[in-house]
């Protein structure tokens, strides 16, 4: 009888996991929504434009850069929806950041709502999802022309 509660737990446990990770779907974005400033709880700051360019300031903090041989210089790149190898889209739920002078990419996903999406900088597995203070909030759309 002592295995029936422990299994119960498990059960419990997994059922938790999965409803968590249903409320946090993906969400595709085209790059007029995309551009803007984003920012995270930690202070790091991406800057997109719907052009393919961004900015960044403290990169170097997420745990995503540690793919980055070279973390000195991650101010500024292009980013593109995809993996690269398929045609240009021009929406998505992932993109990756190319950044300028490096070889480091970064790929972050997109989870939410289109009206309130955020993103998550991560080692290129969605499910292993952010650390809380890495996840990036929208702060500004970018001014339309």
């Amino acid at each position: 009888m002592g295995w029936r509660p422990a299994g119960l737990m498990v059960a419990v446990g997994a059922v938790t996991v999965a409803c968590n990770a249903a409320a946090y779907h993906a969400v595709a974005l085209s790059a007029d929504q995309l551009a803007g400033q984003w920012r995270s709880r930690e202070g790091t700051v991406l800057t997109f434009h719907a052009n393919g360019s961004f900015t960044s300031d403290g990169v170097p903090r997420l745990s995503a850069a540690e793919l980055c041989g070279n973390r000195s210089d991650l101010s500024s790149g292009s980013w593109h929806f995809g993996s690269g190898v398929d045609e240009p889209v021009d929406r998505g739920a992932y993109l990756q950041l190319t950044f300028s002078g490096t070889d480091c990419r970064v790929p972050i996903f997109l989870f939410g709502e289109a009206d309130d999406p955020v993103m998550c900088p991560t080692d290129g597995d969605p499910d292993a999802g952010c650390e809380y203070d890495e996840y990036l909030r929208r702060v500004t759309l970018a001014a339309s022309p």
